[in-house]
C-alpha cells in the first residue's frame, strides 16, 4: 500500500514539474514566415501567445496541453490559416536555456513546418 502511494505521488510530482517547465515562461526566437520574424512564445497556465516582437502584435493565440515531453496546440485566434479544430502535436526538450520543438504531427501547413526543429531561448 505504501509503495503504491509513493509511486502515485512520484508520478504526480513529475507530471506537475514537466508542465511547470513551460507554464508561465517566455522564450524568444525567429520564425521563418517568408522572411525572418522575431517572436516571443509566452506560455501561460494553459495558453500560448506567439508575439511578433518586430511589430508588437499577437501572431497567434493557442491552447496547449502537456503530456510528458510532448504537448498539443489548438488555435484560438490569429493570423495562420490553421483551423480551430486542428490539433498539432509536438515533442519538446529543454537543454540549459534552450527550448527545442519537433513536430510529431500537425496537418496545418502554417504551423507544423514552421515550428519543426525550432529553437527558442529562455527570456530572463
Amino acid at each position: 500500500m505504501k509503495k503504491s502511494f509513493f509511486c502515485l505521488l512520484l508520478i504526480t510530482l513529475v507530471s506537475g514539474s514537466i508542465k511547470a517547465q513551460l507554464a508561465n515562461s517566455k522564450w524568444k526566437g525567429v520564425l521563418e514566415l517568408g522572411s525572418p520574424v522575431n517572436v516571443s512564445f509566452e506560455f501561460g497556465k494553459d495558453t500560448l501567445a506567439v508575439m511578433n516582437l518586430d511589430q508588437s502584435s499577437v501572431l497567434e493565440t493557442m491552447i496547449y496541453k502537456v503530456t510528458n515531453s510532448t504537448f498539443t496546440l489548438v488555435k484560438v485566434s490569429g493570423q495562420s490559416d490553421c483551423e480551430t479544430s486542428t490539433i498539432g502535436k509536438y515533442k519538446y526538450e529543454i537543454k540549459e536555456n534552450t527550448l527545442i520543438l519537433t513536430t510529431i504531427e500537425d496537418v496545418c501547413e502554417d504551423r507544423g513546418p514552421v515550428l519543426n526543429n525550432l529553437k527558442l531561448v529562455k527570456n530572463t
